[in-house]
């Protein structure tokens, strides 16, 4: 099986969670990128197959232009504030655990000790 990778595009404390749980997974390469400017370059030089942002981050204007030139690049959007996960594809959740991202990318659960709600606020 092939290697997926995740870029992660953010600075917010979900989304460093969610790439250490990641990172866990051996069928996945995940990268990080806390700018614009770093996620721009590694998305021209190291195309992922995912793209997980925190939808609080301003990213907005980038994410049309990014879909329009990478029409089979999943997106996921997260947003803790509002406890939901959004794909490009307009899917949505509201209690999303780290097996359910893992799904969303395409990968076997793996290196997940027990199903914890990541975005999950009761």
């Amino acid at each position: 099986m092939n290697r997926r990778t995740v870029l992660l595009y953010g600075r917010s404390l979900l989304l460093s969670g969610v790439a250490a749980s990641l990172e866990q997974c051996p069928d996945l390469r995940a990268m990080r990128a806390a700018t614009w400017s770093e996620a721009s370059r590694l998305l021209a030089e190291q195309p992922p197959d995912v793209l997980i942002f925190d939808l609080t981050s301003g990213c907005e204007d980038h994410l049309l232009s990014l879909l329009v030139a990478n029409p089979t690049l999943l997106m996921i959007g997260l947003d803790a504030e509002c406890n939901r996960a959004v794909s490009v594809s307009g899917q949505d959740t509201r209690s999303l655990t780290m097996s359910q991202i893992q799904e969303m990318i395409g990968v076997a659960n793996q290196a997940v000790p027990e199903e914890v709600p990541c975005l999950d606020h009761g």
